[in-house]
C-alpha cells in the first residue's frame, strides 16, 4: 500500500514538474502565491495574466531575468471587483491593456512600460456606443505637471473616423493625492475618476475622487457631497462650527485650485432632489449653482412649484428670466450672481421679486421707435461718425456717463477685453435703468438665429483671430444684438454674461 502511494505521489510530482516545464509562465504565478491564472499573454520577456489570491482577482505582469520568470507587478486594485474578467492584451511588450465591454460602452485601461522598465500610469477610455454612426469618447488620465492633475477630454467621430473639430473638450482637475495610486503596479481603480461614464453600481470612484479632494482641499471640512460639472468640482460641505456651505472648485485656468465658499446655508440644505441631481433642496426648492465665464458663481435656476412662484427662474451674469424662450429679460445688478453674498433664506419666488431686488442705474437698454430699426454705435457724438454695429431693441449697454451731452450717451457693450466695444449713442434711443428695479427686455426684435454646426466660433473682435466655440447655439441661449458691417453679428449670451462676434455666413434662420 505504501508503494502504491509513493508511486502515485511520485506520479503527481513528475505531472507537475512537467506541467511547469511546459508552461514557466504559470509556474512562475503559482510559486508567486497566486491561483487560477487565466488569459496569459506573453511577447518577448514580457508576459501578463489575471490570477486570484484569497478571492481577490489581480492582474499580474511577469518578466523572464536570466531565463526566469518572475512575477514583477501583482495588483489587487487594478480590477472591477463584481465584473467578469475583462479581456487583456500585451501590445509588443510594452503596452498593456484590458477592457471592459458592457452594453452601451466599452471602457478601456492602458499602461505603458518605459525605456527604464518601469510601468507607468494607468490611463482610461470609455467609447460610448447606440448614437448611430458616431462615436463618443471620453478619456482620463494622470499627469504629473502641477504637482499631479486629472485631465478628462471628450471627442466625438463620424461614422469615418474623422475627428469633429466641435466635438473636442480637455478638462483639467487637481489630483496631487493621486500619485501613489496610478502607475500600473499601485493603480487603484476604485481612486480613479472616469467622469462621464456609469456603469453601474460598481463604478464608484468618481465618488471616491470627490471624497479625497475635498479632504485635500478643504482639510478642516467634512465632505457632504460632491459633483463635476462644467469643469469645476462642487461640493457640499460642513464647516468646524456646523455651518453648510456650497463650494466650488475652479482649477483650470491657472491650473491651480481656487475656492469659491457661499455664505451659510440653511441647516435642512442637501445635495441632489430627483431629477435635479446637481441642484441644493433649500426650504422646498431646487436651486443649482453654476460657475460663471468669467470664474465667478452665482445662481443658475430655481425650481419652485409652489402656486405664488413662477416655476422657473433662470439666473445669469446680472440677468434673470423665467422660461427657456428668454424673451423678456430682466437686466442689472443683483444678488444671485455671487454665492459668497447669497441670503439663501431669502431668494426670489418670481419675476416681480426679482426685479425689485435689483439695481439698473448703471444700465440703459436700446428702444428703437421702429422694432425694425437698429441704433448706430457711433465713434464719436456725431451722426456723420463712423458706425461699429446697428443694435437692436433690447440689447442693454453699460452707460459709461464720463462725459456731459445733451443728445449723446458714450456707452459700452459687452466687456472692452473681450467681445465688447465702446462707443456713442444717440439719448431719445436709450431708456435708462433705476436703482431698486430692472430694465426689462424685450428681445423679440433679435432675429432668432441658429448656429449652421454643432459648434459656433465666437470670435473676441470683428475679424478673424482668436475665439471660443460655442455648443449648441441658437435663439434661446444666444441673442443677436447687433450688425457689424456686411459679415458680422455682436452676440450676447445672457446665461454666461459672454459677448463675441460671429460671422453671419454661419448662422441661419432653422427650417422653423
Amino acid at each position: 500500500m505504501r508503494k502504491m502511494l509513493f508511486c502515485l505521489l511520485l506520479t503527481l510530482l513528475c505531472m507537475a514538474a512537467a506541467l511547469a516545464e511546459g508552461d514557466p509562465v504559470e509556474a512562475a504565478v503559482r510559486q508567486a502565491g497566486l491561483s487560477q491564472p487565466v488569459q496569459i499573454q506573453q511577447s518577448g520577456d514580457i508576459a501578463a495574466c489575471f490570477a486570484e489570491a484569497e478571492g481577490v482577482r489581480h492582474l499580474v505582469v511577469l518578466e523572464r531575468r536570466d531565463g526566469v520568470w518572475q512575477v514583477v507587478i501583482d495588483n489587487p486594485t487594478a480590477l472591477i471587483p463584481a465584473e467578469a474578467l475583462p479581456a487583456l492584451w500585451l501590445d509588443n511588450g510594452d503596452a498593456i491593456y484590458w477592457t471592459y465591454t458592457f452594453s452601451n460602452a466599452s471602457v478601456h485601461f492602458h499602461s505603458a512600460r518605459g525605456a527604464d522598465g518601469s510601468w507607468g500610469p494607468v490611463d482610461a477610455r470609455v467609447l460610448l456606443s447606440g448614437y448611430g454612426d458616431y462615436t463618443h469618447e471620453y478619456a482620463t488620465w494622470w499627469d504629473e505637471a502641477h504637482g499631479g492633475e486629472i485631465i478628462h477630454s471628450y471627442a466625438e467621430s463620424d461614422e469615418n473616423d474623422n475627428l469633429l473639430p466641435y466635438g473636442s473638450t480637455l478638462e483639467y482637475f487637481p489630483a496631487t493625492w493621486l500619485s501613489g495610486c496610478i502607475c500600473l503596479a499601485d493603480f487603484d481603480l476604485s481612486r480613479f475618476p472616469c467622469f462621464d461614464f456609469d456603469g453601474g453600481e460598481w463604478w464608484f470612484a468618481l465618488n471616491t475622487y470627490l471624497r479625497e479632494a475635498a479632504a485635500a482641499l478643504m482639510p478642516d471640512c467634512a465632505c457632504l457631497d460632491g459633483l463635476v460639472k462644467n469643469g469645476a468640482l462642487h461640493f457640499l460641505v460642513q464647516k468646524p462650527d456646523g455651518s453648510k456651505r456650497y463650494v466650488i472648485c475652479e482649477y483650470a485656468s491657472h491650473r491651480a485650485a481656487r475656492l469659491i465658499e457661499s455664505t451659510p446655508l440653511p441647516e435642512d440644505t442637501y445635495l441632489g432632489v430627483e431629477n435635479f441631481t446637481d441642484s441644493l433642496w433649500i426650504h422646498g426648492r431646487s436651486v443649482t449653482v453654476q460657475l460663471f465665464s468669467n470664474n465667478t458663481a452665482g445662481l443658475e435656476y430655481i425650481y419652485d412649484d409652489a402656486p405664488a412662484s413662477d416655476n422657473f427662474l433662470f439666473f445669469g451674469y446680472r440677468t434673470v428670466w423665467n422660461d427657456n424662450m428668454s424673451q423678456t429679460i430682466l437686466y442689472g445688478d443683483h444678488p444671485w450672481d455671487d454665492i459668497t453674498e447669497i441670503d439663501w433664506d431669502a431668494l426670489p419666488r418670481s419675476l416681480d421679486e426679482a426685479a425689485a431686488r435689483m439695481d439698473s442705474s448703471r444700465y440703459a437698454v436700446v428702444v428703437n421707435p421702429d422694432p425694425k430699426d437698429r441704433l448706430h454705435l457711433r465713434e464719436r457724438a456725431d451722426k456723420g461718425s463712423l458706425s461699429q454695429g446697428k443694435y437692436y431693441s433690447g440689447t442693454p449697454v453699460l452707460n459709461l456717463n464720463d462725459t456731459e451731452s445733451r443728445d449723446w450717451d458714450r456707452v459700452m457693450i459687452g466687456l472692452i477685453t473681450e467681445g465688447g466695444q465702446r462707443g456713442w449713442m444717440m439719448k431719445k434711443f436709450l431708456t435708462d435703468g433705476r436703482s431698486g428695479d430692472a430694465l426689462w427686455l424685450d428681445t423679440r426684435p433679435m432675429p432668432n438665429l441658429f448656429s449652421k454646426g454643432e459648434a459656433l466660433k465666437v470670435y473676441t473682435e470683428p475679424q478673424i483671430g482668436p475665439y471660443t466655440l460655442h455648443w449648441n447655439a441658437f435663439g434661446y441661449t444666444m441673442k443677436v444684438i447687433g450688425v457689424i458691417g456686411e459679415e458680422w453679428y455682436h452676440v450676447w449670451f445672457p446665461a454666461t454674461g459672454e459677448y463675441g462676434f460671429v460671422l453671419q455666413s454661419d448662422l441661419w434662420e432653422g427650417n422653423g
